[in-house]
């Protein structure tokens, strides 16, 4: 489990933490008091969420473990199959993907009201995800 890149993990675990962060800081407001600067800002920070998450663990299945995962939502299972992505964390991950799909892909159908309330929640399952990371490959 050698071949990662530890600086370019910490690079990304510090987006990951960034994006969180903002997204909570946003959405400590309530949902009538956002202006639509601070809701583009949360769908925005919640796309770079998932795509630092994305490029963590594609880059963890590829050199850590070797692998060659097509899809973000394939490396989530491959590395769920491992045993570093709890079942739980995948269910979570896989929805934060697919979220990310639609702001990206469909963004004239998304309503922000439920994207804020898909997000007001705590980010625990990846902030767990992160800590495991850091423990396994010695960050």
């Amino acid at each position: 489990m050698a071949g990662v890149d530890e600086e370019f993990i910490r690079k990304l675990i510090r987006d990951i933490h960034e994006a969180i962060n903002i997204i909570l800081e946003d959405t400590s407001k309530s949902f009538e008091k956002l202006s639509r600067a601070e809701r583009s800002e949360i769908r925005y920070y919640i796309v770079v969420l998932a795509e630092a998450l994305t490029v963590l663990v594609y880059h963890i299945a590829r050199r850590a473990y070797s692998l060659e995962p097509q899809t973000p939502i394939q490396t989530f299972r491959l590395l769920a199959d491992r045993g570093l992505i709890t079942g739980e964390e995948l269910n979570d991950f896989i929805k934060l993907v697919r979220l990310r799909n639609l702001i990206v892909h469909r963004y004239w159908i998304i309503d922000d009201r439920r994207v804020y309330e898909s997000v007001k929640e705590n980010f625990e399952k990846i902030l767990n995800f992160i800590k495991r990371v850091k423990n396994v490959f010695k960050i």
